[in-house]
């Protein structure tokens, strides 16, 4: 995990502000239902907190946002797929930057398809 983190060029880490970064078994029931999914394999990571693109200036000091990363559900994934874990936990942090940033999950989906699409 801390050489996914490192990997992260730095003109967005030097914008990344108040992030933590967590690994956890599964994800919580309460979690699962939050972004309509009903198994833990199927969620291998999640951000929670406020984009920066909703920020105000009254933002402060609150309780850091997290990006949560579900080992065993990573794990479970690279079992199914084959993928190592580097390129895993690469796709699957960059795709919870991506809501920290401000990106919708339907944004998401456009990058990772043209993503799918370069990797052929």
């Amino acid at each position: 995990m801390e050489r996914t983190i490192a990997a992260i060029p730095p003109e967005f880490l030097a914008q990344i502000e108040n992030l933590s970064f967590q690994v956890e078994d599964w994800a919580e029931p309460a979690t699962l239902e939050e972004v309509g999914l009903e198994d833990p394999r199927d969620l291998l990571g999640y951000y929670s907190g406020w984009p920066l693109s909703e920020r105000t200036h009254d933002y402060g000091s609150c309780l850091p946002d997290v990006i949560i990363i579900f080992q065993l559900a990573v794990e479970n994934h690279m079992e199914e797929t084959g993928e190592p874990l580097a390129r895993v936990l690469r796709e699957t942090v960059v795709h919870e930057l991506a809501h920290y940033f401000g990106f919708s999950e339907e944004e998401m989906d456009e990058v990772e398809r043209h993503w799918a699409e370069q990797g052929k």
